[in-house]
C-alpha cells in the first residue's frame, strides 16, 4: 500500500490445496468521467427554464470528476464546491456561493436546493439529469 489514507480497504485469502496467499489493498470510487464537461441547465423539475427566470443568464455547472470539484453560475451568483460519487451516488458538497442581490424573478435558490440534494444522475443524450427522492429534478444540456 502506498501510505495514502483511503475510504476503502480489502483484504482476501485465497486457500489452494493447502497453501494460503492473503491480499488487501485500498482505493476509492473513481468518478464517472462523463461528468467532465460544462452543462447548462435546460429543466428545473420538469420546467423548461430561460435566462428571464434568472436574475442573469442561465445556470451552468464545469463538473471536474478527477479533482471531484465543481464551478459554476447559478442564475445569479458564481458558485462552486466539491462532488461525493461512490457507486453511481452523486451528491453536490460543500457549496460556496457569491451573494449577489439577485432581485425577485429568480429561481436561483430552488436550483441551489435542487442541486445540493442531488442523489442520483443519468448522462444520455448529451444531457445530465440529476435527481433526489423527492422526484425533485435537474436537467442539463452538454455545452462544451
Amino acid at each position: 500500500m502506498s501510505g495514502d489514507k483511503l475510504p476503502y480497504s480489502v483484504r482476501i485469502e485465497i486457500v489452494k490445496e493447502g497453501q494460503s496467499i492473503k491480499l488487501s489493498g485500498c482505493g476509492n470510487y473513481i468518478t464517472d468521467f462523463r461528468l467532465h464537461d460544462i452543462w447548462v441547465l435546460e429543466k428545473l423539475n420538469g420546467e423548461i427554464v430561460t435566462s428571464e427566470n434568472f436574475a442573469r443568464e442561465l445556470p451552468n455547472l464545469e463538473i471536474n470528476s478527477i479533482s471531484n470539484t465543481f464551478m459554476g453560475f447559478a442564475g445569479c451568483n458564481r458558485m462552486n464546491g466539491t462532488i461525493f460519487f461512490e457507486k453511481g451516488l452523486l451528491r453536490f458538497t460543500d457549496v460556496v456561493t457569491t451573494k449577489m442581490a439577485c432581485g425577485e424573478n429568480n429561481k436561483e435558490v430552488v436550483f441551489l436546493k435542487t442541486l445540493q440534494s442531488t442523489t442520483h444522475y443519468k448522462v444520455e443524450n448529451l444531457r445530465l439529469t440529476l435527481t433526489n427522492s423527492s422526484g425533485n429534478k435537474l436537467v442539463f444540456k452538454k455545452v462544451d
